[in-house]
């Protein structure tokens, strides 16, 4: 990218480093789920793949662990869903992304998991999720900020929509 250009050297290279690297990784553990299952994934199997062990063994909602297997042998059984709804957001970055059995993500709809799990007064459900979300550790600040975020209005969404859009038009 142009913008790329006009950075320093060093910090070109420490991009660059971690591009191989992620991408090193990538190779690992597409080769452990071949492993795993006898061939290499396909990019929603591998989505999910990643998702399960980044959300040690479950349900992103409703906290139950899920069963490998089904996971990826069975469609019905798990998705991938928007925490923050694409439709309200153009968000489709693996930050705003998560394994949920396929009921919980019929019933959170066009929610945010704080409006779907009742965060506004502060049930159960939201503090069980909560904190899960805080505690694990495989999960970057910028996913927990959007899993765990409170408010998402009309005009947040306006927003993050805007922001995304732009960065599309940036991108092509």
């Amino acid at each position: 990218m142009a913008r790329d250009l006009s950075r320093p050297l060093d910090e070109r290279q420490k991009i660059e480093k971690k591009q191989k690297s992620f991408g090193e990784n990538n190779e690992r553990l597409r080769e452990e789920f071949n492993q795993a299952f006898g061939y290499f994934p396909k990019s929603r199997e591998f989505e999910k793949w990643l998702l399960y062990h980044e959300q040690e063994c479950r349900c992103a909602y409703s906290l139950q662990v899920l069963n490998l297997e089904r996971v990826i042998n069975e469609v019905s059984y798990a998705e991938v869903d928007h925490a923050l709804p694409y439709s309200r957001s153009f968000d489709d970055t693996r930050n705003n992304k998560v394994l949920v059995l396929t009921r919980e993500n019929r019933d959170k709809g066009n929610r945010t998991p704080f409006e779907y799990l009742d965060g506004a007064n502060h049930s159960s459900r939201w503090q069980d999720y909560e904190g899960f979300v805080q505690s694990n550790r495989e999960y970057r600040q910028a996913k927990r900020d959007r899993l765990l975020r409170k408010h998402f209005s009309a005009e947040d969404a306006k927003d993050f929509k805007a922001r995304n859009l732009n960065d599309t038009r940036y991108i092509c």
